[in-house]
């Protein structure tokens, strides 16, 4: 599970009682556009909450490369993509971002993923498939599985090539690599009825039905540590030592980087040495040391690892 820093003490309204139909982070605003019913507001991450008009009736939005959104009619089939204005979130009719391709039916709704620099577009699809399209001609170039996964209903951009994916009632996420394509971890927050991914500070913003925005850092909270295994299997070497390693995980195996394991022996003496009593986890959570087996006896020796949070 990822970890949370914030929670606005304010509250956002819902038009009408109705949930949020769509909800992005604007990197031009540094706030938050949300299609709230029969209006539209910009929302701050205290929860402040400013009403800039009312929405286009039948438009459905979707999040778009570089921190920004667009809009499309859903009422026809094949369909356009607009830009949407800077200032005022609207669509930008003057602007159609796909015009050698109408996107046909049944592979788009909202929430889905435009990158035109890329000439991509992503559509969620059903059980953890995200579909990918190439805008030139509409065929579909790949696609990504994510394991156990939900109907996910949003994607949001990230960084160039890379997007992610939220599911509302579970508080699924996961953060995707459309270019490969593959899945690169999956984690979770607290379930929300909207969410964005703040693209300059790195951040899943989320609105609970509550009407409260919640902030979570993308490093998970740690939940796993693994025993410490020799790599490969195997007796451990006298003078050159053996390389022994353990991972940290979350609690759905997301990797945990950046923490520093501790290593001990537990004999009294030991038999063997350790290289090092400290060593930080890597990308994949992965820690490492070398273990020196005893020139003078033989036994068993238990290693020790730990982490503080």
């Amino acid at each position: 599970m990822m970890e949370q820093i914030y929670a606005s003490t304010k509250v956002v309204s819902f038009s009408s009682g109705v949930q949020p139909g769509g909800f992005c982070y604007l990197a031009s605003w540094d706030a938050f556009f949300l299609l709230n019913f029969t209006r539209v507001d910009k929302v701050f991450r205290d929860g402040t909450q400013v009403n800039i008009g009312n929405p286009v009736s039948y438009w459905s939005l979707g999040n778009r490369q570089g921190g920004r959104h667009f809009w499309f009619p859903y009422t026809t089939s094949p369909l356009d993509c607009y830009a949407a204005d800077e200032i005022t979130g609207q669509p930008s009719l003057a602007e159609v971002l796909n015009p050698a391709w109408k996107i046909p039916f049944g592979t788009w709704r909202a929430g889905d993923y435009l990158d035109e620099v890329a000439g991509l577009f992503l559509h969620n699809n059903y059980n953890g498939l995200i579909k990918i399209f190439r805008l030139a001609d509409g065929l579909q170039t790949g696609q990504i599985q994510v394991p156990g996964g939900p109907s996910y209903d949003s994607l949001a951009y990230v960084s160039p090539g890379k997007a992610m994916a939220f599911h509302k009632t579970s508080g699924k996420v996961a953060l995707v690599d459309y270019l490969i394509p593959a899945l690169v971890w999956q984690s979770r927050v607290e379930p929300f009825t909207a969410a964005a991914f703040d693209c300059r500070h790195n951040l899943v913003v989320v609105l609970g039905a509550d009407g409260k925005l919640r902030i979570y850092l993308i490093t998970p909270v740690p939940a796993v540590l693994s025993a410490p295994a020799f790599s490969p299997e195997g007796n451990p070497y006298w003078l050159s030592g053996k390389k022994v390693r353990t991972q940290l995980t979350g609690d759905m195996g997301e990797p945990c980087p950046d923490y520093w394991i501790h290593w001990q022996l537990l004999g009294t003496p030991p038999r063997g040495s350790l290289w090092k009593d400290k060593s930080k986890t890597d990308a994949q959570g992965v820690a490492e040391n070398f273990y020196f087996g005893p020139t003078d006896t033989t036994g068993e020796e238990t290693v020790k690892v730990q982490v503080i949070v």
